[in-house]
């Protein structure tokens, strides 16, 4: 019995080790509340979408995606609302970057209730 146990503790050990050591998935897909809109990654798709809120008169939300490990293509998204003539979200594909790309997203959005651009900081997720 000593020995059944003995063994049954080495194989934990080594199935913990392999689950730890193993390398995750590094993309991941979410979505953001930027002030005047949203931005979102999905994964499945490699599809970065922006949208500016259809209320309140004049908004955009632009975007720029930088990779920070050099392994994708840099764009600049942006979403004008329905104020503009154009209602639902603006999206551009990161097919090309190569898998797990670590991107920064910065953000800047307008509302012309006020006036006002305002620069909303950066997100940073993997492609």
């Amino acid at each position: 019995m000593n020995k059944v146990f003995k063994t049954a503790l080495v194989g934990a050990a080594v199935a913990v080790t392999s689950f730890g050591l193993a390398q995750p998935a590094l993309a991941n897909s979410f979505s953001k509340n930027v002030g005047d809109g949203t931005i979102s990654y999905t994964d499945s798709s490699d599809s970065f979408c922006v949208q500016a809120y259809n209320s309140e008169g004049a908004r955009w939300v632009e975007v720029t995606l930088t990779p920070v490990n050099g392994g994708g293509p840099t764009r600049t998204v942006r979403d004008n609302n329905n104020y503009y003539g154009h209602s639902g979200s603006t999206c551009t594909s990161l097919a090309t970057a190569y898998e797990d790309t670590y991107y920064r997203a910065s953000v800047r959005t307008y509302w012309g209730e006020n006036g006002s651009t305002v620069s909303r900081g950066n997100t940073y997720f993997y492609s």
